[in-house]
């Protein structure tokens, strides 16, 4: 692949900044120009990890530069029962829109990520299992790096995790784990256990379908299995944790980090480069809330955390990427790296729901205003009900489970192996290197499905409206079951890049959803599957009728349609800063530095190769744990 170092000049004064939280641009101090060891840009979930483990040496100096506010006060964020559904879900979001899309029928869809002190882990719905052992050794393989496999990763995983294990009334609702593969030491940072609430129609549901119970959702083996998913959540005073809570208020005080809020990164700043070297960052600049711009030295390395969407564009805005997108924005080519912002991934999200005859679900809690009073009142009096948690639970489907005609899916199989080259070359953008790269994922994801021992899809269960009319007043004035249906190892592979040099305009996002034929396909059969659960027995025991799709989607090509009108993000976004050879279109090393870049290094979701099987925050912790150890290896040897 080309890469072309481009000489930059005329560098803006840079002024140091050492301040803990959010202030006006006018009380930032003028009068020195010490370097910060270490800029990193974004203050989510891998950011805030980055940070606090390089500042455990107090000889070390960080700043953290996070657009969003600290919100780890707000009852909106630290209530269980709030998740993915208070006010902070729009408040602290960047709520980016796609362009739109074809497969789609035109709809731009909504994809959301957070927009505050620990990123995305303050807004989810607190999720917390892992992916398939195979996907973590495929990062290896495809690497030839045996420090990505799951053997190698797990004791960072277990790192950044402070597991509790369940109680006797939790393994009475279906609650498993096993020790081995969880963090209990005091090294561990986010807190991990399960919720002192369970509505009784989940058991109802894991005990209806045929799927194999997990000995826990978080030991590598969760494809074909069903189990109460470990959640992001302090068990001992049932709240939230996020990245905030466990990397960073335990640790603000340190006087070697530095953490800016509310202040929006624009660019890297380049030290004009000699003949035949590679490319040094010395600075980030960024802009305060009130439109001030300023800058921060950095003596070693920039870490890149802004997430899938937030650090491709980074890179774009300092110059680095595809020459022919960066012109036609308005920015100035200083490296040729054309996949930057390629290979984009996000899970798709369907759902199937019912209405129900269960005495209690989460709808109603807006049913019954008195009810939802007190409910809250009892979480603040002792942290218990129905506001002290978030339960999920959750399986993984394998093709089998989906697919109960043989023949069907072997010919959809056979007929995406011919078809692996085509829809490489369509989505690599006209990069034969990244052609050669989706390609040997194409190959490993058919090997896994050929095999049926990969999940294409993950369906859970949720004791409550979850569907497409997101608005109460539209649906009916009544309680429901739910089955979300979520696409987790999509073939269609998109794109994000920046749209103007402005650091303030929103990206071009379009991840070509259902362009692949088989994840249309794949999907239907998993929205028809969750259909069929809501009325097997036990859970038939609760239902009374479908609402969505609706007894009119009565034939697959009905129900497809539907799909097409109504399916969106799961918000899983990955893959758009590929850790992968230079030679399959990779953006990073498997030491997860920019290629062609001396001190720029990529910590963050967009490194995931191709698509896992897993909501992604503990993935994302585990790659933050293990590159902090890649900077730390290499500081000591002074490679930064």
């Amino acid at each position: 692949m080309g890469r072309t170092a481009i000489a930059v000049c005329g560098l803006l004064s840079l002024y140091h900044i050492h301040l803990a939280t959010a202030l006006p641009s006018t009380l930032y101090p003028r009068t020195s120009s010490a370097r910060y060891d270490y800029v990193v840009v974004g203050g989510g979930n891998a950011g805030l990890a980055v940070a606090s483990r390089l500042t455990e040496d107090p000889s070390v100096t960080v700043v953290v530069l996070e657009a969003g506010p600290n919100a780890e006060d707000l009852p909106d964020v630290f209530i269980p029962g709030f998740a993915g559904a208070g006010k902070s879900f729009a408040s602290l979001n960047w709520a980016y829109k796609t362009v739109p899309q074809e497969n789609f029928g035109g709809r731009a869809v909504g994809v959301a990520a957070g927009k505050a002190l620990g990123g995305g882990t303050v807004i989810n719905s607190m999720i917390h299992p892992r992916a398939e052992k195979e996907q973590y050794d495929g990062w290896g393989v495809l690497n030839d790096d045996p420090q990505w496999t799951w053997e190698a990763l797990l004791p960072y995983f277990k790192k950044s995790e402070s597991f509790v294990s369940p109680d006797e009334y939790q393994v009475q609702n279906d609650v498993r784990d096993l020790e081995e593969v969880h963090g209990t030491s005091s090294e561990g940072r986010v807190k991990v256990g399960f919720p002192n609430y369970f509505y009784p129609q989940s058991h109802l549901w894991a005990s209806a379908i045929d799927f194999e119970p997990s000995p826990d959702l978080a030991d590598g083996k969760p494809q074909g299995t069903v189990g109460v998913s470990p959640n992001a959540l302090d068990a001992h005073n049932n709240t939230r944790c996020s990245a905030a809570c466990g990397y960073y208020t335990p640790f603000k005080d340190r006087p070697n980090l530095t953490v800016l809020t509310e202040v929006l990164a624009t660019k890297i700043v380049w030290d004009p480069p000699a003949a035949n070297t590679t490319l040094r960052a010395v600075a980030v600049q960024f802009q305060a809330k009130d439109g001030h711009m300023w800058q921060v030295f950095v003596r070693k390395e920039v870490v890149l955390s802004a997430g899938a969407i937030g650090s491709p564009k980074i890179l774009e805005l300092s110059g680095v990427g595809n020459a022919t997108i960066l012109e036609r924005a308005g920015v100035k080519t200083v490296l040729d790296l054309p996949t930057v912002g390629e290979n984009f991934i996000d899970h798709v999200h369907s759902w199937a729901n019912a209405f129900t005859t269960a005495e209690l679900t989460r709808d109603s809690l807006k049913l019954d205003p008195d009810l939802d009073e007190e409910q809250q009142q009892l979480w603040y009096l002792n942290r218990t009900g129905m506001y002290s948690a978030a339960p999920r639970t959750l399986s993984l489907a394998l093709p089998s489970q989906l697919f109960k005609d043989d023949v069907e899916l072997n010919d959809l199989l056979e007929k995406t192996r011919k078809d692996a080259k085509y829809y490489a070359e369509l989505f690599s953008n006209g990069n034969e290197n990244l052609a050669r790269g989706i390609e040997w994922q194409y190959e490993f994801a058919l090997k896994g499905l050929e095999e049926d021992n990969s999940a294409p899809v993950e369906i859970n269960f949720e004791p409550g409206y979850a569907g497409p009319t997101k608005n109460f007043s539209d649906r009916p004035a009544r309680k429901f079951s739910a089955i979300n249906a979520v696409l987790v190892n999509p073939w269609s592979r998109g794109r994000t890049h920046i749209s103007s040099s402005d650091a303030k305009d929103m990206p071009t996002i379009d991840p070509a959803y259902y362009a692949h034929p088989l994840d249309l396909i794949t999907h239907v059969k998993s929205i028809q599957l969750g259909r069929e659960m809501l009325r097997m027995p036990p859970l038939d025991t609760i239902y009374d009728g479908e609402f969505e799709p609706g007894d009119d989607v009565k034939t697959e090509d009905a129900l497809t349609e539907w799909a097409v009108d109504t399916s969106g993000s799961d918000n899983h976004i990955m893959g758009s800063l590929a850790m992968m050879p230079e030679e399959y279109g990779g953006v990073v090393d498997s030491r997860l530095r920019v290629y062609g870049v001396e001190n720029v290094r990529v910590v963050d979701a967009s490194i995931i190769p191709f698509p896992i099987s897993a909501h992604l925050s503990a993935t994302v912790y585990m790659i933050a744990e293990r590159g902090s150890d890649f900077i730390k290896e290499d500081a000591r040897m002074g490679r930064a």
